[in-house]
């Protein structure tokens, strides 16, 4: 049964063509896009908008907890001057620019996405990229080398040097060692035969 996905033949597996590959991650990042800016603040409830500024805010005396997680008298406070700035009508980064006013930029517990704060949000994605990128560089040498190896003519010159360039070696250490008593090639008899010559003068 054929298959309806277009496929290219690459060696003795099959991938998707780049076309289909870039073409399925520009439809998940449109759609991504889509979903996030769909949502707005007027269409959530204030309890919902209290609930999220809440965990978008640190606790000032808790050690790595937001307002919406801790118990402390001071994030039970917070929480109520959350809900009762929501209840006056002001918007979520007005309320957002309250607290930072009076407690700095380490009340927010995410950083702003502007200025240098936006290089938290871009430097991971070019990271991740970039090891995605590595790995299928990778793979496709891996696959390369192997494909190269497993072809005739790179059997036959893997095949014909591995073993005399091994036999010559270990024949020239055995001599070296005064172990065997086989004589050496020509060669290196005239290597030998010069030395002494040398070792006269």
């Amino acid at each position: 049964m054929a298959s309806r996905i277009p496929f290219v033949m690459i060696g003795p597996r099959a991938l998707p063509s780049r076309a289909l590959a870039i073409s399925v991650t520009a439809l998940f990042f449109l759609f991504l896009l889509t979903t996030v800016s769909c949502i707005r603040e007027e269409d959530i409830t204030l309890e919902q908008r209290a609930h999220q500024l809440a965990g978008d805010l640190m606790c000032p005396v808790c050690d790595g907890q937001t307002i919406d997680g801790s118990n402390a008298q001071i994030a039970v406070d917070m929480r109520l001057k959350v809900r009762e700035l929501l209840d006056s009508g002001n918007t979520n980064a007005e309320v957002k620019d309250y607290f930072v006013d009076r407690y700095g930029q380490e009340i927010l517990a995410a950083p702003e996405t502007s200025g240098f704060s936006l290089l938290a949000y871009i430097v991971p994605v070019f990271i991740v990229l970039g090891g995605i990128g590595i790995a299928l560089i990778t793979i496709k040498n891996m696959r390369k080398s192997a494909a190269q190896a497993g072809s005739p003519s790179g059997q036959s010159i893997t095949s014909s040097n591995k073993p005399n360039d091994l036999s010559d070696y270990l024949a020239q250490v055995d001599r070296d060692l005064g172990i065997s008593n086989n004589p050496a090639p020509a060669e290196s008899s005239d290597v030998s035969s010069s030395q002494p010559d040398k070792e006269n003068s």
